[in-house]
Formats: C-alpha cells, sequence, structure tokens
C-alpha cells in the first residue's frame, strides 16, 4: 500500500454514509449511498486536502455495538484480505454474545468519542499501515487476528507521542516476539 494512501473510515448511519480519514484531519463527509460518497469522493478530498487528485482510497468499514453503556466498533479494509479480517469480526461478533468475553471486549482504552476500537487485520499488516489508520496526535486500538480454529489474539495499538510509525514490521512478526503464555509459579502446600 502506497504511502500517500487515504485511508476512509466508512460508517454507516440512519441518515446514510458516514466518512472521516487520519489523512484528511476534520474530513467529516456524509451521503445518502455509498455510490454517492464514492462518486463525490475524489473532488471532496481535493477540496479538502487543497491538491488534486485522483487519490488512492482504500476503504474502511466499521461496524458498531452498544454494549449497555459502553461502544465497541470493529473495522474492516476492504481489500484482498477481506474474508480474512471478515474471519475475526465474526470472531468478535461471537464473543460479544458471551457475557464475561464481551465485558473483556469493552474493557480497555477508547477513542475520543469513547467508543473501543478493533481492527481486524492479517498477518502480512504491517504496523506502520495500522497506525495509518489512527489520528497520529494519539490514538489507541485493539488488532485482533483470526487464529486456529475459533480463536481471536488481540494486542492493543497506540499511536501518539513517538511520532509517525516508520517500521515495516508486520503483525506476523508482532505474533512471533510477544509470549503469548507466561508461567505462573503458585506454591503448592502438600
Amino acid at each position: 500500500m502506497a504511502a500517500d494512501t487515504i485511508h476512509l473510515v466508512i460508517r454507516e448511519l440512519d441518515r446514510g454514509f458516514y466518512a472521516t480519514s487520519p489523512q484528511a484531519p476534520g474530513l467529516a463527509y456524509l451521503r445518502p449511498t455509498l455510490d454517492e460518497l464514492r462518486a463525490d469522493l475524489d473532488g471532496v478530498l481535493a477540496f479538502h486536502l487543497d491538491r488534486p487528485g485522483p487519490f488512492t482510497v482504500l476503504e474502511h468499514y466499521e461496524r458498531h455495538y452498544e454494549l449497555g453503556d459502553r461502544e465497541l466498533v470493529t473495522r474492516i479494509a476492504f481489500d484482498d484480505h477481506r474474508g480474512e479480517r471478515e474471519d475475526a469480526h465474526a470472531r468478535i461478533g461471537r464473543a460479544l454474545a458471551v457475557p464475561e468475553q464481551a465485558e473483556a471486549l469493552v474493557t480497555g482504552p477508547t477513542n475520543r468519542v469513547g467508543e473501543v476500537l478493533y481492527i481486524c487485520v492479517v498477518p502480512s499488516d504491517t504496523l506502520r499501515w495500522v497506525a495509518a489508520q489512527l489520528d497520529p496526535r494519539g490514538e489507541t486500538a485493539t488488532i485482533g487476528i483470526a487464529v486456529a480454529d475459533e480463536l481471536l489474539l488481540t494486542f492493543r495499538f497506540s499511536t501518539g507521542e513517538a511520532g509517525p510509525l516508520e517500521s515495516w514490521e508486520t503483525v506476523a512478526d508482532l505474533m512471533r516476539s510477544q509470549p503469548i503464555l507466561q508461567p505462573v509459579t503458585t506454591p503448592v502446600a502438600v
């Protein structure tokens, strides 16, 4: 994915489709249909960014869930790995149906509007690519990847004070470098 890619985050609302992008700070773009949103997008981006298009755009779709007084959002990039990303999303959905798992999913840092964000990833995604979807001034998300039969592996991910992430490290590299099992020593009285 090119460094100048516009990561367009799209969410369906009652009134239509709403789009924002970290690469276009302040953009709040709403159209009644997805086709209308796409049709006008180059012109809207050219005006907002004050430069001519065409633009390389990757669409990310968000799905919103309300869990009591908390909110959870999943984000899926519509790219060549969409099926794998949908698998991670489905596993999050199944976990939301189990009260203890749902509670664990919504515990943690929220974004500026109070939502816990899950980005569905695949092993080949770079951490730089994940960071490009977030506010560079500071935002936290949880990345989720489908592993094994029905498991979902998650990692917290933040942008902010350290500046833009330039690493080409992948999610697979992160998975290999993190201890998944940690031994616990518990004294046993005999």
